[in-house]
């Protein structure tokens, strides 16, 4: 799995890039594959001198050269010899050859193809130098000499012995260099122009890509022009319609809400000035009791909305100052709250936001536990910011529940102080809006911790 998650981070994760990549990686394929038949191709003097082209040769030119005249046979010998296909006519067999089993075997091949008596015939190994045969025809790269090869001499009629020379089949990489260059480079342009039309392509996609991440961080609405192929172009209106009946909805629950608490504070402050004037204590004190908690409920709900709604601006904050004024704020009422964590740490976020889902997990903290402890810390891939409590936690089953509004835990989480179910639904709600999470786990020997995990791309180290 490891090893799996290692070959993922390499791979190009855009689609213009992992073309490239493709493309890339099809141009080396090539190149290796040429340079692997080049290699394999590559014969010795021997296996050169055996093969069905040397033999045809030789069955062709013998009978032809017995025909030709004295005279004529040294032009002759000059037009066909080349650079890689050497002839010699001289008085005697040519000097220096050495024989060997190999040498002999296709010394009586030859002399039953050719149906020569092996008298004139001569089949041995020499050390073949750049004076010899027609190597002054060859260019610097296209022949290394001197070369272990293969001389097969044939003695005509005339009494003259035509000698043929055999030598190594040479790795061409040098002489071919030039083409494979050409090829590469066709290969590069046909890549480009392919490159140029699926970045042509895929630029309506990023532009729709870029116009779905504004809208999650912050219901943007951006009506994006209707571009590309046809599913495309259909993907795009239906994404400009969704955003906006998405953002007209939010406005409306929002503004409803808003106009709900505004109407239902005038008569709870009727309600409250007329319980006052009630003499019995016990009947006054539980009036104005409930009054209060319909209040406390209608802020929480309001506040919970706006919790949710990510209009607030993004701004460069310095976490650690934020999380350290909201612990002091705690210290100043009395509360036993602590600030344990790491410094100078930077973010892009929404401050107000931020700081409502920090100050509402600390009050949970200090509500069930009396005590309070915030950490923040810097990961490989987010940055945590963590409330610690010693209390009775979350039972496992029940932490779900906890995080959807309005969630209500069992008698041994509640107490006198008990909310209304909306601070940890408006903390996973604030920390979604960053693109985080809020995750609950256990506090060991006993107690919860609540963590909100934000994307390190939005973490910056501070300016000095």
């Amino acid at each position: 799995m490891g090893v799996v998650k290692r070959i993922a981070r390499v791979v190009p994760q855009s689609m213009e890039a992992q073309v490239i990549a493709i493309l890339a990686l099809s141009l080396l394929s090539l190149l290796v594959a040429l340079a692997a038949l080049e290699i394999t191709g590559r014969k010795t003097a021997l296996e050169t001198a055996q093969s069905g082209y040397t033999l045809q040769r030789l069955q062709q030119l013998y009978p032809m050269l017995q025909r030709v005249s004295a005279a004529e046979l040294p032009s002759v010998i000059d037009v066909l010899s080349s650079c890689h296909e050497g002839y010699t006519l001289t008085e005697q067999p040519f000097a220096g050859g050495r024989s060997s089993v190999d040498t002999d075997r296709l010394r009586a091949r030859l002399a039953q193809l050719l149906s020569l008596d092996e008298q004139r015939l001569s089949v041995g190994y020499a050390v073949l130098q750049p004076d010899q045969f027609s190597y002054s025809k060859c260019t610097p790269a296209e022949i290394d000499l001197p070369a272990q090869g293969i001389v097969i001499s044939l003695q005509l009629p005339s009494g003259k012995w035509f000698n043929k020379e055999v030598h190594p089949h040479e790795w061409h990489i040098r002489e071919k260099l030039g083409w494979w260059l050409r090829a590469s480079a066709v290969f590069a342009f046909v890549g480009a122009i392919a490159i140029f039309f699926i970045h042509r392509l895929s630029r309506p996609l990023n532009k729709l890509t870029d116009a779905a991440r504004r809208f999650g961080q912050g219901l943007e609405v951006s009506t994006l022009a209707e571009q590309g192929t046809t599913d495309l172009r259909r993907a795009i209106r239906t994404f400009n319609a969704m955003q906006r009946q998405v953002a007209d909805e939010i406005a409306r629950l929002t503004n409803t809400l808003a106009a709900i608490s505004h109407d239902v504070r005038t008569p709870l402050t009727a309600l409250r000035i007329k319980a006052e004037m009630i003499e019995d204590a016990r009947i006054r004190h539980d009036l104005i009791a409930d009054i209060e908690r319909m209040e406390r409920i209608t802020a929480s709900a309001l506040a919970f909305l706006r919790g949710q709604s990510r209009n607030e601006p993004l701004q460069r904050v310095d976490l650690s100052a934020l999380l350290e004024s909201e612990c002091v704020d705690f210290e100043e009422t009395g509360r036993s709250v602590t600030f344990a964590g790491e410094h100078n740490i930077t973010c892009m976020c929404r401050p107000d936001a931020l700081a409502r889902a920090v100050r509402n997990l600390i009050d949970n903290a200090v509500k069930y536990a009396g005590t309070a402890i915030v950490t923040l810390r810097r990961e490989p891939d987010c940055v945590t910011i963590s409330v610690l409590d010693h209390g009775p936690g979350i039972p496992a089953d029940q932490r779900h529940a906890a995080l959807e509004p309005f969630g209500r835990l069992s008698a041994a989480r509640e107490n006198h102080e008990g909310g209304f179910g909306l601070g940890l639904a408006i903390a996973k709600a604030v920390a979604e809006g960053h693109d985080g999470a809020l995750v609950l786990s256990d506090n060991e020997p006993a107690g919860l911790i609540a963590t909100i995990r934000l994307p390190a791309a939005e973490f910056l180290p501070a300016r000095a």
